[in-house]
Formats: structure tokens, C-alpha cells, sequence
């Protein structure tokens, strides 16, 4: 179980811990970094293709249905529960869509780099520039 992320507590060892929890697998880091540059809602199906393909090194087009949907059995048992309680998307479990939320916005702004490690240091200072 993770914490619900609220900038509120952005100094907290709960909200570092989450932070690590949610990149400790590359899926979910692959399910965000698609997830950040997709705006709109996207289908659950649409994301496990994604998935697959990033974790393949291949289109999404040329992912078998079995590769999808071993994608996406991982995707609703393991990494969206995980994302949605922290917080970082909104997971619409009827709709079966995903889509990011305000915190995953404002902490993509601290990424330092591509390999998606959170700067903490320039997430508080993004925070307190915001607050003024």
C-alpha cells in the first residue's frame, strides 16, 4: 500500500518513499512517461499495447494480442492500483481508461533527466517558486 502524494507533505519520508515505490518498476515509469505525453484519457488496452512495445523495443503495432494482454493483466493487478492510490493518475476502472493528474504534472517538472529519477531538491523549489 502506498500514500496518497499531496504536496502538503512533500517533506515527509512517506512521500519520498512513495516517489521510489512508484519508479521501482519500469513499467509503471513506461506506463507514465506515455501517459505524460498522451494527454488525453487512454484506454487500458491502448496503454498495455504501449507498454509492451516500449518493454520490446517495437511499434505498438506490431505487438501480438498475447503480449497486450499479458501487458495489461499486469496493468490492472499490479501497476494501476499502484498509481491510482498514490495518486499520480486517475484510473476510471468502468470506463477502463487512465488518464494523469495535477500531481504527476507538477512532479514531471522535476524530472532531472530521461531516466526518470525525481530531483527532490527541484521539486521543492518548484513548489515553493509556485507558492509565492
Amino acid at each position: 500500500m502506498v500514500e496518497r502524494l499531496s504536496i502538503d507533505r512533500l517533506e515527509s519520508p512517506e512521500f519520498l518513499d512513495t516517489v521510489y515505490v512508484i519508479l521501482a518498476d519500469a513499467s509503471r515509469r513506461n506506463a507514465l512517461q506515455y501517459l505524460l505525453t498522451h494527454r488525453d484519457r487512454v484506454t487500458v488496452s491502448r496503454l498495455a499495447a504501449e507498454i509492451a512495445a516500449l518493454e520490446r523495443g517495437i511499434p505498438s503495432e506490431d505487438v501480438t494480442a498475447d503480449q497486450q494482454f499479458e501487458a495489461f493483466l499486469e496493468l490492472q493487478h499490479v501497476h494501476l492500483p499502484i498509481l491510482s492510490e498514490s495518486g499520480v493518475v486517475e484510473w476510471d476502472r468502468v470506463e477502463e481508461n487512465v488518464t494523469v493528474t495535477p500531481i504527476l504534472d507538477l512532479l514531471s517538472q522535476a524530472l532531472p533527466d530521461p531516466t526518470g529519477l525525481f530531483d527532490v531538491s527541484a521539486l521543492s523549489e518548484t513548489v515553493d517558486y509556485r507558492r509565492k
